[in-house]
């Protein structure tokens, strides 16, 4: 997913001064990457004399793509840096509008810290001043900022953004993220059926299958001839025991789509909560037939 070949990336340090050589010796690593994409880095010594340099910090905090904290016991103790500059990041980061992501340079008391549900990097979070060998964690925190700067979404804050935004965080288990990403997604478009669809799959994973089933009636309202979005209202009514509507659901999506073999086996197995024995066994071989596996069965039931 490289959305960033096209577009300058702004990198920030939040950092004590009293780390200013672990930051230089970090910058020399990730020169590495500035051949890789257009990235542009920041720090606060650049603020230029006569410069508001509160105004200017968060100038570039907020229009960073990528927010490095340098954590270390200074970092923790300093007032601003673990106070506004971290608040304003992780505030941007919990808007999707950047990536916050912690390197510990010292052993620290960290975790209690806001920041403590972010993946720390060196690897382990070790710190890097504990690694035999410096430039080797130096190298790893490079890699792991490589694949982070693959995956930035660079992409513009539109409709369509949100909702794959909130796909990725859906598959990364971070779902309350994912929701309010496709939640952003309608509200930029009401209109937008599939960020229904995919909001009540989410819900369906955090088992709230009433209100996935609101989502996927939102879905069909808007466009009702998705048969993945009956196929999905299927598994919801499935879920609340309301097989008959389940079995309509099913019957649907296999109308617009005859060769969909999850919706067979989906009315197969409510066909079996009807007491439906035979009409089961046929619907569950036709979705055999049409090469859907026991390995899909398992992730489906």
């Amino acid at each position: 997913m490289a959305y960033t070949s096209y577009q300058e990336i702004k990198l920030v340090y939040c950092y004590a001064r009293e780390d200013k050589l672990l930051r230089e010796e970090l910058e020399k690593h990730l020169a590495s990457l500035k051949h890789l994409y257009q990235l542009t880095n920041w720090y606060d010594r650049e603020i230029l004399p006569g410069q508001d340099w509160g105004q200017t910090i968060d100038t570039h905090l907020d229009t960073a793509h990528l927010i490095l904290l340098l954590i270390s016991p200074d970092f923790v103790a300093s007032n601003y840096c673990n106070g506004k500059e971290m608040g304003r990041a992780l505030e941007r980061h919990r808007a999707f509008s950047c990536r916050v992501v912690p390197i510990l340079l010292h052993p620290t008391n960290w975790e209690d810290a806001p920041f403590s549900h972010l993946q720390l990097l060196p690897t382990d979070a070790r710190p890097i001043t504990r690694w035999p060998d410096r430039d080797e964690a130096f190298q790893d925190v490079v890699a792991a900022i490589n694949r982070i700067i693959e995956d930035l979404p660079i992409w513009p804050r539109t409709a369509a953004g949100w909702m794959h935004e909130g796909n990725l965080l859906r598959e990364e288990k971070r779902y309350q993220e994912a929701l309010e990403a496709y939640e952003q997604a309608n509200s930029l478009d009401p209109n937008f059926a599939f960020a229904y669809n995919n909001k009540g799959n989410l819900l369906l994973d955090l088992e709230r299958p009433q209100e996935a089933l609101a989502a996927y009636e939102q879905a069909i309202r808007l466009d009702p001839n998705l048969a993945s979005v009956y196929h999905n209202m299927g598994k919801s009514l499935r879920v609340l025991t309301r097989y008959q509507e389940a079995l309509a659901a099913y019957e649907q999506a296999i109308h617009l789509n005859p060769n969909f073999a999850i919706a067979y086996y989906g009315k197969g197995v409510t066909l079996e909560a009807l007491g439906e024995e035979q009409q089961a066994q046929q619907a569950h071989e036709r979705a055999r037939q049409l090469g859907y596996s026991h390995k899909q069965e398992r992730r489906e039931s």
